[in-house]
């Protein structure tokens, strides 16, 4: 199937380049791979949103997606294996989709365990969103993967929401993880610790970790929340386009060095990322994918 535009990412900038082509009346598709609405769906309360004196993120993206899908835009959950760009093809798990025009907003990605079975369990009891989906583990067994204080937010926000809450600290920065620890007698710390193995068949039923002396740990739990920060994921472009160590580059129009392939939010470079030059950057790359999809008939 081939669609007048494809988008990689469904944060604020991809979604608002949806919404720019559909209301033009092209067929649109929004691939995601991991948490629908990206960075933004993370948080809490954003108070430099113009016209709100306050929204989360969750609220603002639900918005969003709605108004989106109303159109009639898909969107899908699927890994993408490679971009052909050649032949105008996104080559997916088990699909290929053909597109005329290509907007990547695929902004930051998480960092991950590295674990050959990490994918299997995603949605299923892994995640790496506390705000977004840590309701539904509420009053379950919670393990928090981090390194020093990079999951410092997703303890506090998932420490209301259960009495047992496991962090498995990688870094072995004690120190600052021990304010959690003394604060909520029902945090338990594994310090200097690394996860090895996912446990479970359908769903996380529990992990194993070492320590610095490699004894083996298991912990049971329900769910397990990766908190190790963010990268900018360049793997399936920086082959054929421009890129500087972390972003993509293109001009003050979204346009990249290739011809009908455009970037729009945190994955590309520019001097100011948040959630209103985010939608800037959609809207600018959705305007210029209507132009170009119009110049090929």
């Amino acid at each position: 199937m081939t669609f007048n535009a494809i988008i990689i990412g469904s944060g604020v900038a991809g979604l608002t380049a949806g919404l720019y082509l559909a209301r033009a009346k092209k067929s649109v598709m929004i691939i995601e791979d991991s948490v629908l609405g990206g960075t933004t769906a993370t948080l809490d309360t954003i108070e430099n949103y113009p016209g709100f004196q306050s929204i989360s993120g969750f609220e603002l993206i639900q918005n969003m997606v709605m108004q989106v899908s109303t159109l009639g835009v898909n969107i899908d959950f699927l890994n993408i294996k490679s971009i052909d760009f050649d032949k105008k093809q996104v080559i997916c798990d088990k699909k290929t989709f053909g597109y005329k025009s290509l907007i990547i907003a695929s902004g930051t990605s998480y960092n991950k365990l590295n674990l050959p079975e990490e994918d299997s369990f995603k949605f299923r009891g892994l995640s790496y969103c506390a705000v977004c989906d840590g309701n539904l583990y509420k009053n379950k067994t919670i393990v928090v993967v981090t390194s020093g204080m990079t999951g410092a937010s997703s303890i506090e926000y998932l420490s209301n929401l259960t009495d047992c809450l496991i962090v498995v600290d990688k870094s072995g920065d004690y120190a600052n993880l021990d304010k959690f620890h003394m604060t909520n007698k029902n945090i338990k710390v594994y310090s200097n610790a690394e996860v090895k193995q996912i446990l479970g068949k359908s769903h996380v039923e529990g992990i194993e970790i070492t320590n610095e002396n490699n004894k083996i740990t298991k912990i049971n739990c329900d769910a397990i929340f990766v908190s190790l920060g963010k990268h900018s994921d360049l793997r399936l472009y920086k082959d054929k386009i421009k890129c500087s160590d972390m972003h993509i580059l293109s001009d003050e129009n979204m346009h990249t060095n290739l011809e009908g392939v455009f970037v729009a939010g945190d994955i590309r470079e520019k001097s100011l990322r948040q959630i209103v030059t985010a939608c800037a950057d959609g809207a600018i790359a959705g305007t210029e994918a209507i132009k170009y999809i119009q110049s090929l008939k």
